[in-house]
């Protein structure tokens, strides 16, 4: 038995097959770009069918588009695509990784850490206008420079905020 401890990942050339033929199905069948900040759309025909004087009231829910638009279809593949890989994956995944767990020991402030993230990467993706990761991905898919260099911009931001937050590890 060889003891290996090298962790397993998928081959990168079916996941990327795969992935490639997500974005083109997306394109092909509902035509926008995928991106996940619109899914309030699908908030707003959920209350337009309770609440509809208040839907029309709100300058908020004015701007975006309505239900059936791809975006259910985007989201409802995010969670099926996640149940899949999480079947077909290899091995048991480490819920929380060890860096978290020496960074923010506690489960509480983990979870405090993790929704304040998500907080603010919500608030500067409606500030912008849109999901910056849309851009990313439906950019760089269709080899725009702008989605490329902001691609680029990304992941220079994620280094450079993994450097602040969980300095250098030794023996790296």
């Amino acid at each position: 038995m060889q003891t290996n401890n090298t962790p397993v990942y998928w081959n990168i050339y079916p996941a990327a097959i795969a992935l490639a033929g997500i974005i083109v199905f997306i394109f092909a069948t509902f035509g926008p770009p995928a991106s996940s900040s619109g899914f309030v759309s699908a908030l707003k025909g959920l209350l337009q069918a309770v609440a509809p004087d208040y839907v029309a009231s709100k300058a908020h829910y004015q701007a975006i588009p309505g239900p059936g638009s791809w975006l259910m279809a985007f989201v409802l593949g995010m969670a099926i695509g996640g149940f899949i890989a999480g079947r077909t994956f290899p091995q048991p995944v480490r819920d929380v990784p060890e860096i978290w767990e020496a960074k923010w020991p506690g489960r509480l402030r983990r979870y405090a850490v993790t929704f304040l993230g998500g907080f603010l990467i919500l608030f500067a993706s409606r500030l912008a206008g849109g999901c910056t990761l849309g851009l990313f991905i439906s950019g760089s898919s269709q080899l725009a420079v702008s989605g490329l260099y902001f691609g680029a911009l990304i992941f220079g931001a994620a280094m450079l905020t993994a450097r602040l937050i969980y300095g250098r590890q030794k023996g790296r």
